[in-house]
C-alpha cells in the first residue's frame, strides 16, 4: 500500500462523524515531503474537527514512523473556490451557483439544480451577445464531459 492509501486509511478513522469526509490526500515533493489532507462535510467543516483530525493523524503518523525523513503536513477543509473533486460535494452544493467548465473549453454558470449518478442539471444562464438579458435554459452535462466545477461564491 503507497504512503497515500496509509495516510487515508489513518484519517479515515480519526474522522469526527459520518458527515465528515476526505476530499483529496496528497504526499508529494521532491527534497521535503508534503502531506495535504483536504476535509468536507455535508454541513461544513469546523475548525475544531479540522484540528483534531490534525492531531490524532499527525500523532499515528509519527508513532507508525511511516514518514522516515522530515515533512510538512497540513489538513484543511475544502476552500472556496476549489473545484468540486466527489460527487458528495456536488450534492451538498444543490442549489449554489456553479461555474462549469467542459473539456471542450466551454463554459457555463447557473444553479446546480440535479446531481445524478452520471450527470448534473444546471439551470444555465445563457446571455447572447450584444443583448442584456439573460435566458435560462435547462442543461444536462454527464459528470464525463466536466473538465472543473467551481462554486461562484456571491456577497451579495
Amino acid at each position: 500500500m503507497d504512503l497515500a492509501a496509509q495516510i487515508r486509511e489513518i484519517a479515515e478513522q480519526n474522522l469526527p462523524d459520518e458527515s465528515t469526509f476526505i476530499v483529496k490526500i496528497e504526499a508529494k515533493g521532491m527534497r521535503r515531503l508534503k502531506v495535504l489532507i483536504i476535509l468536507d462535510g455535508d454541513n461544513g467543516v469546523t475548525i475544531e474537527q479540522v484540528t483534531s483530525v490534525s492531531r490524532a493523524v499527525g500523532r499515528e503518523l509519527d508513532e507508525r514512523e511511516l514518514i522516515k525523513d522530515e515533512y510538512t503536513f497540513e489538513v484543511t477543509s475544502a476552500g472556496v473556490g476549489e473545484p468540486l473533486e466527489l460527487h458528495r460535494q456536488y450534492v451538498k452544493n444543490i442549489d449554489r451557483k456553479v461555474k462549469v467548465t467542459r473539456k471542450n473549453d466551454t463554459k457555463f454558470t447557473g444553479k446546480l439544480k440535479v446531481v445524478n449518478e452520471e450527470s448534473i442539471i444546471i439551470d444555465a444562464e445563457i446571455k447572447e451577445k450584444g443583448k442584456k438579458k439573460v435566458e435560462i435554459k435547462e442543461m444536462e452535462i454527464p459528470f464525463s464531459d466536466i473538465e472543473q466545477t467551481v462554486i461562484e461564491v456571491s456577497f451579495n
